[in-house]
């Protein structure tokens, strides 16, 4: 008897996945080159999106999110995970659809609540909801508190837990 991490997962793909399940895309994408992210970055067009994702600790990448954003007019995405950890570790991102400014913010945490997925700040602040509609900014966070807080990030851990837990294989 062995265990085995599902074929195709890892926490990159997995990571992903969430976003796009929250965001109600299930077409095929590109992965396309984009200069100053640090690996190809997922478009989800219909969705006004670029995702990327990287193991590089913050702030690295940060710096060039608000000028791809406001370039391309799209939202930038660029989700952290751990080398060792099995998880998302942090969010950084541009909005760049808005018909503002680019929005930037970083080290945010993915939460999760009966509404959804979320990024949001480590206290309390404007949040992000990610919806079918795309990538929403939200002048209050989707908790009251941060005991609630710490619970959606944990609910979101656990989602990428749950799809990267070994399987066993006879």
């Amino acid at each position: 008897m062995d265990m085995t991490t599902p074929l195709g997962c890892s926490p990159a793909s997995v990571a992903t996945g969430l976003l796009l399940e929250a965001l109600g895309a299930s077409d095929t994408y590109d992965y396309v080159p984009v200069r100053g992210l640090p690996a190809l970055a997922l478009h989800v067009p219909e969705r006004d999106a670029l995702i990327a994702v990287t193991t590089a600790a913050s702030p690295m990448f940060t710096g060039s999110l608000e000028a791809i954003a406001a370039e391309h007019r799209l939202d930038v995405v660029l989700l952290r995970i751990g080398e060792t950890a099995r998880g998302v570790t942090g969010a950084d991102f541009a909005l760049g659809s808005l018909p503002c400014a680019v929005w930037v913010e970083r080290d945010f945490a993915l939460y999760r609540d009966a509404s959804g997925l979320w990024l949001v700040p480590e206290r309390v602040g404007p949040s992000v909801s990610i919806t079918p509609a795309g990538f929403f900014l939200e002048m209050m966070p989707p908790f009251s508190t941060l005991a609630e807080r710490e619970r959606g990030v944990r609910r979101a851990a656990g989602d990428v837990a749950r799809i990267l837990q070994p399987v066993e294989v006879r």
